[in-house]
Order: C-alpha cells, then structure tokens, then sequence
C-alpha cells in the first residue's frame, strides 16, 4: 500500500460451507467420489482398491466394521440391496501412506499436489467428499485426521490410531444420502472403464457388510514396440510435445458380479442400441450389402455363471465378464517455451511434466460385436462394458470415447477409441480446457499427439486389413465379393472408428485431433492414404468418384464405396484435399480402353459417355478441341459384337444406322457394310449428336444396297439367290422408301435397274421384268412373290419398276377369247387401271360380266351378291367371296356402277309378289334397310293402293296395301286386316301404319256388314267400347244405323224358331226386366240386354238408355198420339194417359228444346170442356166433363173457378191437378182469366171515405208479410208493390156501385154459336191502372166490405197465375192485427227490416240504370264511330300457353334428349289409363314434397274447387266420355255437350290415344266456376264444360281446339310435376312442339286459318 493509515486491516472471512458446496456443484457426474479417490490411490502408486458399504447396525456392532476382521458375526443372510440403507462408506488403499505434506494439503482447499507426474492440479478433488459426509475421517500409516464443520467454517482435528496396510477414508453419510446402494451392474460399468488409463490400481473390491459382491481385475501383456512410418511427424507444431517411442499392449478388464448384487438391476434406460442399431447408416459399410449369406456368429467372452454347492458368503454365485482392447501409447516429453512454462505453472501451482504416457485405446471389431451381443441377449441390463460412463462406446450411437486424464472426464473424443493423456482439465474435470492461455496452448499440443497416435492405429489396422485381402491367381478380389467379406468389415469397421464426429461439449477438441490426424504426415513425401474401395484397400489417390456414366465401362479402376442418401458421412468424405479421391480422367479411359477388349455393353457405355459428353459443349471451340481427342479413344477402343467371338475395333467404323431411317425394320441378324456400326451399340445414343460427337455418317440406302450385291456379300444375304431375303429387303425399303429423298431414290434405282433381284413366279427378274399379280389377268406373266399385302413393298415394286397393267386393247381381247378369267380378277384389275376408269362409261355398256346363275350383264344390270338380295330374285355378279358391308369390294363395285340396294318402288313391287318366300322375303329386306335407305323416300300415299305389307284377314295370311292394314290386330274382330305378327314393332312405326280404322270406316263396316247375331254383336260392342276411335258424333250416326239384333219368333206359326229383326240403337233400351209383362212400356218400346257389361257400355254411348225416359215417350207421343191412347187403355177414361202426362211433366225440365218444340204442336195433351145435354125426361139438364187430345196452345187453365163456371162449356181446359197445370203452362197454354177481358165501371166515387185510407194503409203494411214468401218469378211485373209507398204509383178510391164486364178471347172459342158477347157481374173491390201507370183499388162504400174481393183483385194483379189459397192467405192477413200475426209466428219485425232493405236496393238499382243510360246517350250523341268487326277471342290463358309453345326461357338449359324422355314416358302414361293405387301414393309424395315451395293450385288449374263430383248419365250425348256434375250445381247440362264432347274426342286422336282400352278424359259441369278449365286427377283428365259454354259464342271451331289442345297438353303435363313452375312450362311447351302437326290437320283448325285442303 502507498498510503499511510492508523487503521489495523481486518481478515476476510470466508464461508467454508458455501465454498465447498460451489466446489461440489462442478460435479454434477454419478460416482465423482470415487473417481477422485481411486485417482489419488493411483497416484499413491496402489494396486489393490477396497470399497465398502456399511449399514448403521453393522457400522455400530460388528468387529469388522473397523477394517480388522473380515465377517459379520458368523451371519451368513444375503442381503436387500434395493432397500437397506447406508450409513457409511469406506475407501481404502494399499498406495503409499501419506507423508506430513499430505497431511498438510488436506488442510487446505484448492492446493493441489506440487508432483509433476501427479494428476492432481487444482487440490479440491478430496473435497468431493463432502458431497457424501460432512465429517470425512482420513486413516493412513497409524495416522488419522477428522475434517468437520463448526458453524459454516471447516475445523480439523488428528489423532492416532491402529496402524493398518491400508490408506482409508471413511465417510459417515449426511442424514438424506442415507439411501441404499448404488445400483451394483451400474458401478462395476464405471470402476472398469476408471481403471483403463490408471497406472498402478490392478483390482478393486466392493463388499457390503464384509460381504463382497464385485471383483474387478485389469491386466497387461507385455507391451509391443511399434516404429512409425518415416513420414510421420512426431513433433506437434509448436515443439512442445515429443514423441520418443510407440508400443501397443492388449489389455484385459474383468468384472465378477454375485447374482444377487447383478439382480439389484441397472438404472440405465432403454435407449441403448443392440449390434444390430449401432451399424453404420451407409448400406456400403453394413454385412447385408455385401453378402446376404449367413455367417457364423461372432465369439463372444460369455459371461458364465458358476454356482456353489451353497449360496453362501464363502462360495457366492458370480457372474464373470471379460474385455480386451489394445493400448497404444506414445511416449512423450516436452519442452515448453518459458513463457508456456511459467503460466502453466501458475495457472497449476506446478511445472507442467518432463515426459508421460499419452495413450489411446482401439477397441477390435470382434469385441464390439462381444459387446452389442450381450446387449442383445440381456436387452434388460445391456453390457457391463458399454452404457453410461462404460468402457466401450457406440460407434454411432450416445454412448461416445471420452478424454481420460486419469479418470474420466465428459469430454468426447469424436472417434472410436478413449484417449488419456496429461491434459488439463477444467476446475470440475468434466472437460479440457482450449480457452485459457497457457493452458489451451498445452492442450493444443498435446492434442497433436492424440491425432499422431490415432493416424498410426489406423494405419496399423487398415494395413492388417490389406495384407489379409483374399487373392485368386494373384489378383486381388472385388469387394463386393463373398469371400472378401471378412477383411471388407474390418476395414470397414476401421474407417468408421476414424470417422471424426463433432465431440462434445467442445467441438473444437475432434476439430483439432481430425487436423493432427490428416497433417501428422509429411505430405511431400508421402500422399498415400488408405482406404476401401470396390477392389480392396487403395491408396486415395489411385480411386476415383463414383460417376455413372462410367459406371458401365470403367472396370479396373478402383472406386470409393458408394452411398445412399441419408447415410452419415464417413472417413472418406472428411479427406482434405491433398488426400481426397479424385474423379475419372479422360487418361483413365483410354488406359481402360488399351488395357482390354470391352463387352459390348461395355462399349455402348463408353460411347453414350463420349456421345452425351461431347454434345453437352455449347462452346464451339469447346468442343472442338474435346474432339481432338477423339482418335485417342477409336484407335484403343475395341469391342465383342454381342457374345460371339467377332471383335470391332472402331477405328474401322465411320458409319451407323440412323434409328430413325432404319428402325424397327432394319434386325441384328441383317447383313451390313464393314464399316457400319451394328446398331445394337447406338440403340442408346441420341442419333442427333452422333455424327457431330463420333464424326460417322448415316447409313444410306445405297451403302446397304451395294453391299447386298458386292461380291464379298454372303450366301445367306444374297439377294439374287435367295428369295426370302430378296423379300425381306423389299421389306425393309417398303418401310423406309417415304423417308428417302429422290435423289437416294434415284440412286437406288439406277443401282438396281438391271440387277436380276425380284423374285417371281418364274424365278429371279429385273424390276423391268415383273408385274404384279393383278396384271396377270389370265394366268401368263412372272408375277411377284412377295408379300402383297404390305401397301409399302407394293410403293417399292412400282418405284423400281414392275408393272401393274397390260395394254388396253390387249386386255379385252384376252377376254374375249380366253375364259380363264374371273369378275373378280377382271373387276380388281381395272380398279388399278387409272386408264381403265378414265374409259368406265364405255365398260359399263359391255355384257361381259358374269351373273351367278350363267349368263353375262351389263354392270349397270347386276345386283352385289348379298345375302339379303338373293332371295329378291335379282341378277347378282358372280363373286367367289363374300362382300360385307361398307368393305373396300363394296365401294369398289359400287363405284364401278353395280347396284347395291334395289330402288323403293321395285323393292314394294316384289313385296306384292304372290310367291310368299319372295313377297316375305322383300318386306323383310324393307324393314332392315328402312332407316338407312328408304326412310327419306317413303310416302305411304304413293303406295295406298300397292299390297306390300305382311297381313292376316279371316285367319289366312295376305298382302295388304297401307290403307287396308293396322297395327293393332284386335281390329280384325270387325274384319280388318292386322299386320302380320312376324312384322317387327318398330318398321310398323317407319311406315306410319295405323294402329286402327278411322270412324268412316268402322262406320261403313256397321253399313254394309252389320253383326249377324247377336254374339258377334256383343263381341262388336264390347270390343268397340274398349277403344276410342268414335267420337260422340260418330257414335250419333251408328246410333241410326240398324245394327242391334233383336231376337223374335218367325212368323207362319213356327214357335220354336226365332229370327233376327236389326235395330237401331236409338230404338232401343237397356234391360227392361224391371216391367211386367203386361207393362205399357213393354208394348211401346223394344228392350235388349247383354251379359257383356262392355257391349251395354257402347250401346249407352250410342244413346241407348237403359229405360225409357221422357223424351221417349214424348216421341212414342208424337209418333201417333192416338195408338199410344189406345196401347195405354184410355180412350174411355183418360186418366191412365194422364199418369204419363204426370210423368212427362216431372221431366219435362230435362227435355231437350226440340222435343219440347215438337210437344208444343202436337195433340198429345188432353182438353177438358163442360157438356151441357137434356135429360130424357127433360126436367135438370145434365152437365158433365168431355175430352179431347189437342195442342197445349188450345188448352187454358182454369185458374178462377168463376170464370171456369162460367166459360168452361166454351173452351179447352186443362185437368185441374197442380203438377199437369204447370206442364200445360210450359208447352204453351195459357190462364183462362189472361184471355178474359175485364171491363170496370165503378159507379159515383166516394173521395172522402176515410175506409180508403186504412184499406191502403193496411195493405202498404201487410202486403210484404204476405209476399215475402214469394219468388218474383210468380209475379207479373216484378215487386211493383215496394213502389206503393208514393201515392202516384197505388191509390185507394171509393165508390156507390162497382160493375165489372167480362169478355172471353174468340181465340179460344170451341164454337162462336154457343158463347154469349159477355158477362156483366156486380163487386165490391176491382182494380185498374191508369194510362199513367198508377194502380187504382176500387171498392164498393158499403157498411161491410168484403175483403176476399180485395184480395181476388190484388193477387190477379201480382201473380202470373194464383190460386184460391192464395187468395184466403192474403184475406186473412189483411184482416189480422199484427200483434196477431207475431202470435201467429210470423216474424213480422224482421219481414219489415227485408222489404225496407229491398226497396233501398231498388232504387239503387234504378239509379245505376238511369246512370248507364246517361252515359250511353252521351257516347252516341258525341259521334264517335268503331269500325266494324269482332276481335278474336284470346283469353289470357290461351295467350299463356301460346307463349310457352314458342319455346322456354329454360329450354337452353335443358338437354333435348332428357325432355323428349320425358314426353314419351307422359304418353305411356296417358295410355295405361288411371294411376295404379301405388302410382297415386307416388303422386301425392311428389305433391307433399313441393309443398310450401311451388304453386300447385292456380284458379285456372286446380282439383280443390270440384271435390263433390257426381257421375251422370247423359244418354250417350258423350260418347264414351264420362260426364260429372257439380253437387252444387243448380243448372242442368246443357245441349252443348256434345259439341264438347266432340272436341275432346278429337283432341284425344290428336294425341294418339284413340286406340287406347282406357281413356283418361273427363267431362264435368261446374257453372259457379266457369273460370276453372280443368284439372288433373290420378292421371286422368277433367275439363270443365262450364268454361267451353261461357266462351262457345266468341270461338269459332278451329279456335276452341286450339284453345282446348292447349289446356288438355297442360293437365297432362301434370302428370310428370303436380306444380306450375318452369319444368312444367317446358313440358308443355315440348308437347304442344311435338303435336302441333296433328292438330294443323284438324278441318275446324285449317278452316280457321283459311289453309288449303291438303290434297295428299
């Protein structure tokens, strides 16, 4: 210190505790105790180790817990190591003892042992101790010192004790390191690799309780000199390490383990590889890649097991197991610099050594695979020798060689084997220090020495290696070879113990030993490096890379192993430059080549290198000069051509075969020019880089050629000797003459223009001397022998030379002489004569050509012998082979004019001729060429009249012309020709057949040949009943046509016969049983009845009815009024006549307008009338009723009985029965009072008679109570009464007298003489009416007035027509108070309320009126003029669906196919009729699906509004239609039904459907909804005649079929989706499309758009 100062310094204090546990921490390894303390017995120089584990009881009690005896008391137990725990463990050493320095340094921390030649530095490796005890107690030489803690510092205290040959120390566990034993199997692992590098420690002992269970032994032989090679270098770089001397010693460890100390177990995991896990990733460098064979297995040291006669302490069962390995060792000294000196000395606190040992092991092949057996066979416990802190590492696994100064330390080495050597280490030894100064100088250097030693074992091991390769004859055998297995894994093996790895944790320590190993040589001397490759151990610089492009040719010169990607990277590729392997050079190719003849695989790898190599220069000059080498390759290179004995030398060859001209035609067996390379060696080359790569020229035509006719050519290839090989080249130059140029072609031709090389008939010709088979007509010429067929030789024959044809002329004067010759010939020959077909119109005119049954054509004459045709009887060219169809003969004859196909109308002539195998054999050849030929050409009309078609009439087969044949063979019941049954379904669709008659004709068969009897007619009618060809107009006309047969008894008395009477349907009825015999309908009508319920059905549909109803007997009426009076028994009493007048006038509504036209004239009715005679005896003259049958207008009803008094004599009246008075007043007949004329004469008015007033009053108030019941159709003029309130419309008057007049009207006078002028009566009440139109009520001032007057007044003026009950009703109500009639139950308040409600909507309704008669007087009166003219009717449907028929906005987005599917799968629907119960459960599903989503109910379109139908019975009016009504309706059917019906029916055969059994429409009457046009139910169709009546005026005829094709194609469209979306509007659309044509032929539709008659 410089500064002066009074203060005393103070001593730092230290924490001994705190400093030794940091001292303790850098030992993190298992087992540090005693490493350290079986290092210092090695520097003690001791042999022997003993270790001792010690129980607390044992420790305590036993005599030999203090090292003096050897037992525990006589116990003999084994005992628990995995539970027992420790108290104490013992060291003890047979070393030196310890001296009073020893003594000393064991006082202080961090002062290590001053002896150079020690391994200890740094003196804290004792401390590691106190990681077990905190009070160790040292024994030594009668000597013992106590360390132990006081607080946190560290205090000593010494003492003797009983000398001993042993050096112990003696640790009393902590409390928590009381645990039990270490795992035996684990330490004997460690203590046998500790005692690799040690000096002087031979055996170790390890006993617990005395007992020992672990004996390790090592053992030396007697080291080994070793000199090295005179180029290594055995000084490091710096000087500082010397090596003096090399030797090798094998060395022997032994471990002996009791059982029950092995079966304590191991604590290391699983993770150790087997042998098999620790082979090199590189297949090269593994057994199996070599040699798949099995060997014998490697002999092993087993570990063997001997058991005593007993378990006991003296006679344990041990478990022994052995290793040996080799030490080498290099003597070193040193010679530091100073300065490397001094710093080491003060970083060690001693001088660094003079000399030591440095040593490495090398561990053998054989004793690896010792170990990786054990492993294998104990997966369990692995090797003793090999896990964690083991003796033997992993070649390529976790387990690595360590660095050993010493003991052990965690730093690897990167290769196979342990080092050791006087490194320094790190504080806590776990690695070796390269970061410090001085001390990673040190290191460094010492490094070197490690990298010496390891380059001499591995040249030691490689050359061992080497000089036991197998040899055969002197030359070494290829690696891969099985019998250099066994030297090719040692060195294998080798290079991967030399393999430098990264080490760990300093990388840079395998770094620097790598460096040593490669530089410890001097390479200016030495540049061999070793190494296997695929022929043995070779010097690096002798082998090259592997490359595949000389792969296939370079077979003697070594090559590097090769490798799989993946695989780690080995020894070689870690050579520095100066050693690494070089690649092939091109003077290694040519030393190749010099050295021996190549295969010729081997010479197509040769050339594809040099091919593929040159051609990859891009720089000109580049290769340019690459191909100055190229004579050096083609003079050395020769080759075996395949496996024969021929060599190339390719020196001769300057050509090849260009794969392109030549191949696949050209073969290996063909002869080529000497100088041609076989192509066999360029099959591999890219032709387009070898002229430029070799300089060889293709092979041309004309080399091949001149060789083939040189004189050195071989007999075998001679190709003016040997055909097959002549045709063989015409083969080859057929295949390559389109890629030849025509200046080679030239050259060819020249060349062989008169060679004689064409093999013929006749034997070898010049080209100019041969022709070609078609030329040889008749039989005389050489003709070629090669193969024709080949289109190509056919080019090469004509190119060089040989002929094709003769001279015209000569050719058909050979054929007119000579018969040798067939069609066939002579056809094929003048279809290869372009002279001949230039002159064919002229051949055509020549009958030369032969028919096949004798005889000679022209061509235009005969038929193509077709099969088909044959049996049509046509002339057909004889042809001696078959000609199929669309073949080159066909067209070929085709072309030349033969007939292939007979025209149409000569084909339907045969079809008619009588012989029936011609006739059959004509429609079938019809039928089968239809489509393909005739479909365009086919009119049936031109052919109506022809007999073509295959028929059947009466059972007997025929021919039949179009319109006498159908389809459908059910017509021939009526005598119809069907098509015969051999007549395939779909030709009956090409003709356009008929599936049956039309109406006219079945009509005209009912004219001329009607059913005989009546089980024809029941067959008739009920096959008739099943088809729809009839419509309801055609069923009207058979309906007149006697065609029922009716069975009656012959006349003459023959009573057991019976005759047939024919009939017309409309006089006719069905059944009749329900009438007596004695009926009057039985006398007046003709009943029939069939079994068959199908024949009833059609004589229904003809309107017979299944009893008479009124229109039939109104007709037996009018027919003779009289005879029906007489049949029905009444000329005497006419009420038996008036019982059918009852019944005609309960259907009298029914009654169609004719018929009641008819009945309004005819005398059917009966008139009554009074007759007045005298009595005989003259007193009271006698009055009674007379009738007559008159008109119903000469008949009155008597509807006042006063009247009826008093005119009844004079007129007709009718019976007075309530239901004929309103038949009478239906036909015509009027009221008796309505032709009565009244006169009233009132007499003295009366104005202030207040009776007046109530009378008018009174009726005001109780007239509507009496009219409410009322309909206004019994009212004359309507609810005039409601008006009664204004006084200008009904008044009362008064007056003295009242006289009435009554006339009768002469009208209806029975005889003027009998009738007086009139009646004259008085009155008390009248009525009469004003000009003015006011009704006046007269009555008679009397006290009582008589209201039955008034009443009789009233009703005449209200009603058309009353009666006497009305006339007391309304009496009775006007003389009745009201309260009254309340009693009464007339609810008089709510009548009141109605008639004053009916009077305002009166005069509502009056003032609309008045309103529109304003306005239309405005319009007329303004002038406005429209022209003339109705506009046609288009209702907003019809408009709709008209739009759709143009076609969907959809319909490009829907293929055409699927909608026409779609349509023909809609008709087969419509022809099966109703949906099966399945089908309609299918529907509603479809239905239900959609719901929510599409609009299925339109008011159009919709079932929902005609739920309540009923079925009736309309006569026949339909046809076969069905016809329903509305429950609710109230108007009945109307006449126009049948029109209706009419137009379905026709709209039906539209469609198609008319030969169908079920229809699918319906009629139905629903006039509250004349909107609804229709709907779709269960597939059947309902069409609303409601809505054909509420537009009949406004449409003609042709436009309601349109209309109704467009609504009926719209419900059937329903058939495929219930809703109205756009499926369905493209479904409607497609069917309107597709049935238009039909409708267009309908007379109302062409009459409508004014078309022409169609006169086809």
């Amino acid at each position: 210190m410089t500064s002066k100062t009074t203060r005393q310094p103070k001593r730092v204090e230290v924490n001994q505790r705190a400093l030794v546990d940091k001292v303790l921490a850098r030992y993190p390894e298992e087992f540090t105790v005693f490493r350290e303390l079986l290092q210092n017995a090695d520097d003690a120089r001791a042999k022997k180790v003993l270790i001792e584990f010690q129980t607390k009881e044992y420790a305590t009690h036993s005599t030999g817990a203090n090292g003096k005896a050897n037992g525990i008391n006589g116990t003999t137990d084994i005992p628990d190591l995995l539970t027992m725990k420790l108290f104490k463990w013992i060291v003890r050493n047979d070393g030196d003892y310890f001296e009073e320095k020893d003594w000393g340094r064991l006082t202080k921390i961090a002062d290590g042992n001053p002896d150079e030649q020690k391994i200890g530095a740094f003196g804290v490796g004792f401390y590691s101790v106190f990681g077990m005890t905190d009070s160790p107690l040292v024994l030594s030489g009668g000597k013992s010192l106590s360390i132990f803690f006081i607080g946190d510092q560290l205090y000593t205290l010494d003492d003797a004790c009983p000398q001993s040959e042993w050096t112990s120390i003696e640790m009393e566990l902590k409390e928590d390191m009381q645990v039990p034993i270490p795992k035996p199997f684990d330490l004997a692992r460690f203590l046998a690799a500790t005692m690799t590098f040690m000096s002087s420690v031979e055996n170790a002992d390890v006993s617990f309780d005395n007992k020992v269970f672990m004996k390790i032994a090592k053992s030396r032989q007697v080291p080994s000199s070793i000199r090295a090679p005179k180029d290594m270098m055995p000084r490091s770089k710096e000087g500082t390490m010397n090596i003096k001397g090399l030797s090798v010693v094998t060395q022997e460890i032994t471990v002996k383990l009791t059982d029950w100390a092995r079966a304590a177990g191991t604590k290391m995991t699983s993770t150790h590889r087997s042998g098999s896990e620790n082979l090199p990733k590189n297949p090269v460098k593994r057994k199996s890649f070599w040699d798949g064979s099995k060997r014998e297995a490697p002999k092993v040291a087993k570990a063997t097991k001997v058991v005593s006669r007993a378990s006991t302490h003296d006679h344990p069962p041990w478990w022994t197991h052995s290793a040996k390995y080799a030490v080498y060792s290099a003597e070193v000294t040193t010679n530091p610099s100073k300065d490397l000196h001094k710093g080491l000395r003060a970083m060690t606190k001693k001088d660094p050594p003079s000399h030591f040992d440095f040593e490495m092991v090398y561990f053998s092949k054989e004793e690896q695979d010792a170990r990786s057996a054990e492993e294998k066979s104990d997966p369990d416990m692995g090797s003793i020798f090999r896990g964690p802190q083991g003796l033997f590492p992993q070649l390529d696994g976790e387990y690595m060689s360590r660095i050993f100064i010493g003991q052990s330390t965690a730093q690897t080495t990167g290769i196979g084997g342990h080092m050791s050597g006087r490194f320094i280490p790190t504080v806590e030894r776990g690695s070796i220090d390269l970061t410090n100064g001085h001390v990673a100088k040190w290191n460094e250097e010492l490094l070197y020495v490690g990298g010496f030693l390891a380059r001499l074992v591995y040249e030691q091991e490689i050359r061992k290696v080497q000089d036991a390769w197998p040899a055969v004859n002197g030359v070494v055998l290829p690696t891969a070879n099985a019998g250099a297995s066994a030297p090719r894994e040692k060195a294998s093996y080798a290079m991967r113990y030399f393999t430098f790895q990264p080490s760990t944790p300093d990388a840079k320590v395998s770094k620097i030993l790598q460096d040593a190993f490669f530089d410890c040589f001097d390479y200016s001397f030495n540049d061999h490096f070793p190494i296997l490759t695929n022929s043995g151990i070779r010097y690096t610089k002798d082998v090259r890379e592997i490359h595949t492009d000389f792969t296939s040719f370079m077979k003697t010169v070594p090559t590097r192993l090769p490798t799989s990607p993946g695989d780690p990277l080995g020894l070689v590729d870690s050579l520095p430059e100066k050693y690494g392997v070089r690649t092939y050079t091109f003077s290694d190719v040519v030393k190749e080549l010099r050295g021996r003849t190549l295969h010729e695989d081997e010479m197509v790898g040769c050339l594809r290198w040099w091919v593929n190599f040159v051609s990859s220069l891009e720089v000109e000059e580049e290769r340019e000069n690459t191909l100055a080498f190229l004579p050096s390759l083609t003079d050395n290179a020769k080759s075996r051509i395949g496996n024969s004995t021929r060599v190339m030398e390719l020196r001769n060859i300057t050509k090849f075969v260009d794969a392109n001209v030549w191949l696949p035609w050209l073969q290996s067996d063909d002869a080529l020019p000497p100088d041609t390379i076989p192509f066999s060696f360029t099959r591999a080359l890219d032709r387009r880089h070898i002229s430029s790569s070799l300089l060889w020229q293709p092979m041309t035509v004309v080399d091949w050629l001149s060789h083939l006719i040189s004189p050195q050519i071989d007999a075998a290839h001679d190709i003016r000797k040997i055909s097959a090989y002549s045709n063989r080249v015409l083969a080859v130059l057929g295949n390559i003459w389109p890629t030849m140029s025509s200046e080679m072609k030239s050259q060819a031709k020249d060349l062989m223009q008169d060679v004689p090389w064409i093999a013929t008939n006749l034997g070898f010709r010049s080209p100019g001397g041969a022709y070609f088979p078609e030329a040889d007509v008749f039989r005389d010429l050489p003709v070629v022998s090669v193969n024709l067929f080949d289109p190509q030789v056919l080019t090469v024959l004509s190119e060089f030379g040989v002929k094709r044809h003769l001279d015209f002329e000569e050719l058909f004067a050979k054929a007119d002489k000579l018969s040798t010759w067939s069609a066939m010939e002579m056809i094929r020959y003048l279809s290869t004569d372009p002279n001949a077909m230039e002159r064919l119109e002229e051949i055509r005119t020549y009958a030369v050509f032969p028919c096949d049954k004798n005889g000679k054509y022209c061509i235009t004459d005969l038929y193509l012998p077709h099969g088909e045709i044959r049996p049509l009887g046509l002339p057909i060219l004889a042809w001696s082979r078959r000609i199929d169809k669309d073949s080159e003969d066909e067209q070929l004859l085709t072309d030349m004019g033969f007939l292939r196909h007979p025209p149409l109308e000569k084909l339907i002539e045969i079809a008619g001729d009588p012989d029936p195998k011609v006739h059959r054999a004509a429609f079938e050849y019809l039928a089968s060429k239809f489509d393909e030929l005739y479909d365009m050409e086919y009119d049936p009309s031109k052919y109506d009249d022809m007999p073509f078609i295959p028929a059947v009439r009466d059972g007997h087969e025929c021919v039949g012309a179009y319109e006498e044949v159908y389809s459908d063979p059910s017509w021939a019941l009526m005598g119809f020709q069907r098509v015969h049954h051999s007549v395939d379904r779909k030709i009956i669709g090409r003709l356009r057949m008929r599936e049956a008659p039309s109406a006219k004709q079945v009509i005209e068969v009912f004219k001329t040949s009607p059913p005989k009897d009546v089980n024809t007619a029941v067959k008739w009618f009920a096959f008739l009943a099943t088809k729809q060809v009839l419509s309801p107009g055609d069923l009207q006309q058979i309906a007149e046509i006697p065609i029922v047969p009716v069975v009656e008894p012959m006349s003459q008395g023959h009573s057991d016969l019976v005759e047939h009477r024919l009939v017309p349907p409309r006089e006719c009825f069905i059944g009749g049983s329900q009438y007596g015999e004695g009926h009057l309908y039985r006398r007046l009508f003709t009943f029939v009845g069939f079994e068959d319920e199908r024949a009833n059905r059609f004589l229904k549909a003809c309107g017979v009815k299944a009893k008479p109803d009124c229109s039939d007997i109104v007709h037996s009426l009018i027919k003779d009024p009289k005879e029906f009076l007489k049949k029905a028994g009444a000329e005497a009493d006419p009420e038996k006549y008036l019982v059918e007048l009852r019944g005609l006038a309960v259907g009298y509504e029914g009654l169609s307008e004719e018929d009641k036209k008819r009945m309004r004239n005819a005398p059917i009715f009966v008139g009554y009338r009074t007759s007045r005679s005298s009595h005989p005896d003259h007193s009271v003259p006698i009055v009674r009723d007379e009738f007559q049958l008159v008109p119903a207008s000469k008949i009155l009803l008597a509807d006042d009985m006063e009247n009826r008094r008093i005119f009844g004599e004079f007129v007709w009246l009718a019976p007075q029965d309530e239901l004929l008075e309103k038949l009478y007043e239906s036909v015509g007949s009027g009221y008796l009072s309505a032709h009565i004329k009244y006169n009233v004469k009132p007499i003295s008015e009366q104005p202030k008679w207040p009776r007046c007033e109530d009378v008018r009053k009174a009726i005001l108030e109780k007239l509507p109570i009496f009219m409410h019941e009322f309909d206004e159709q019994r009212l004359k003029q309507g609810a005039v009464h409601r008006k009664w309130d204004d006084k200008s419309r009904f008044l009362v008057k008064g007056c003295k007298d009242l006289k009435v007049d009554k006339r009768l009207d002469s009208n209806f006078r029975i005889s003027a003489e009998r009738q007086r002028e009139s009646h004259e009566f008085y009155v008390s009440a009248e009525i009469t009416t004003e000009e003015n139109g006011r009704v006046v009520l007269w009555l008679k001032k009397t006290e009582h007035l008589d209201m039955y007057d008034v009443a009789v007044a009233l009703c005449r003026l209200l009603f058309k027509t009353h009666k006497k009950h009305d006339v007391l009703s309304l009496m009775t109500i006007l003389e009745t108070d009201k309260e009254v009639l309340r009693k009464r139950g007339y609810d008089v308040d709510r009548i009141e309320q109605a008639h004053e409600a009916a009077k305002l909507e009166d005069k509502t309704k009056e003032e609309e009126r008045e309103r529109e008669a304003r306005n239309k007087h405005s319009e007329e009166s303004g002038g406005g003029h429209h022209g003339g003219g109705t506009t046609p009717f288009r209702s907003r449907f019809l408009d709709f669906f008209r739009w759709q028929s143009r076609g969907s906005k959809n319909a490009a987005k829907v293929d055409v196919a699927e909608i026409s599917n779609a349509i023909d799968e809609i008709m087969e629907q419509c022809a099966r009729g109703q949906a099966s119960p399945e089908e309609q459960q299918e529907i509603r599903n479809r239905e239900h699906s959609g719901a929510g989503r599409k609009l299925k109910d339109v008011k159009y379109c919709t079932e929902l509004k005609s739920t309540a139908l009923e079925i009736i019975d309309v006569g026949g009016a339909a046809g076969f239609i069905p016809v329903w009504r509305q429950i609710t309706a109230r108007e009945d059917i109307p006449g126009e039904l049948a029109d209706f019906a009419n137009i379905v029916h026709g709209l039906n055969g539209i469609l198609n459907l008319s030969n169908n059994e079920h229809g699918i429409f319906n009629i139905f009457w629903h006039p509250e909804d004349r909107d609804l046009m229709g709907f779709n139910r269960n597939r059947l169709i309902f069409l609303n005649l409601a809505h054909y009546t509420r537009h009949l005026e406004d449409m003609t005829p042709g436009q309601a079929y349109i209309h109704w094709y467009y609504i009926v194609l719209h419900e059937i469209a329903h058939n495929k989706t219930p809703f109205h979306d756009e499926h369905h509007e493209l479904l409607v659309s497609a069917l309107s499309a597709r049935y238009l044509p039909h409708l267009h032929d309908i007379d109302e539709v062409r009459d409508h758009f004014n078309c022409a008659a169609d006169v086809s």
